[in-house]
């Protein structure tokens, strides 16, 4: 490691994340391909360890051995998670998919919307690589950058909720690219127009709940990891409705209101 380190901006983060991860992935989209195309998939890959890659360079240009250490314990060490963290990260976003299709039979919606995927319905097993895909391609790589640092490091320039806002902002601009890509689970959205409107709103209430599950719980970036697993699983898993979407979307609104409402040392 270098001797000297340098202090880095951590608001220097959003130009190089936004920068990097959109370079491959607009590069997929102009190859006119499908994620069946390798070269696709690479580029795909590349822009989403972004987040995590520029992370690990500016711990490793301007933080001491001490922060290293403690970055990467973060990750880890599931003691760090407290008994009533694990039951929130683990239960959370089942229960609120669960609250959302209950109460869409009220508006003529079907229990069929719990069927699982047919994907996975056709062939059990497979339920075991989705879960190593639903993990590894997105929340892992995403919240060694999002949480694990950039959170760590934002905390020290602005309140909770100011941050939990502008890494929401920079969250969703992220995102952007995927939408365009043919046969990635986001661009499918793009066939209903109410889906792509509550993706977007419903990633500002995440990044509030985000922030209150990585400071509730010692700073643990495994919290982090697992609760963006639950929310990414619960998600794929079923076939809800567009209106089942729409009041997932409202529960997560009132949820993150009654977390900041009563987590103000957090937020403020």
């Amino acid at each position: 490691m270098f001797s000297k380190k340098i202090q880095i901006n951590p608001f220097l983060y959003i130009p190089l994340v936004l920068g990097l991860t959109w370079l491959p992935w607009v590069m997929a989209v102009s190859t006119g391909q499908g994620m069946e195309n390798l070269a696709v998939k690479v580029l795909l890959l590349s822009g989403l360890l972004v987040p995590a890659l520029v992370a690990l360079v500016f711990i490793f240009l301007g933080e001491e051995a001490e922060y290293h250490w403690d970055y990467w314990r973060r990750v880890f060490d599931p003691t760090l998670i407290s008994r009533n963290g694990y039951r929130f990260v683990l239960l959370f976003p089942l229960l609120i998919t669960m609250l959302a299709v209950l109460l869409s039979l009220a508006f003529g919606q079907s229990l069929n919307q719990l069927k699982i995927v047919p994907q996975v319905r056709s062939h059990l097993p497979s339920i075991l690589i989705f879960i190593f895909y639903t993990f590894f391609i997105g929340p892992f790589p995403e919240e060694l950058g999002w949480r694990g640092y950039w959170l760590d490091k934002l905390k020290n320039h602005l309140s909770g909720f100011k941050a939990s806002w502008l890494i929401a902002l920079v969250w969703a601009l992220w995102h952007w690219p995927l939408f365009m890509v043919k046969g990635y689970p986001l661009q499918a959205k793009t066939a209903e127009p109410l889906l792509i409107v509550f993706y977007f709103i419903d990633i500002f209430p995440k990044s509030f709940l985000f922030t209150y599950v990585f400071l509730k719980n010692n700073r643990s970036t495994l919290a982090a990891i697992l609760f963006h697993f639950m929310i990414n699983f619960t998600g794929q898993l079923f076939e809800l409705q567009v209106l089942t979407e729409g009041l997932i979307t409202a529960f997560y609104i009132l949820a993150a209101v009654i977390i900041v409402a009563k987590n103000k040392e957090i937020f403020r």
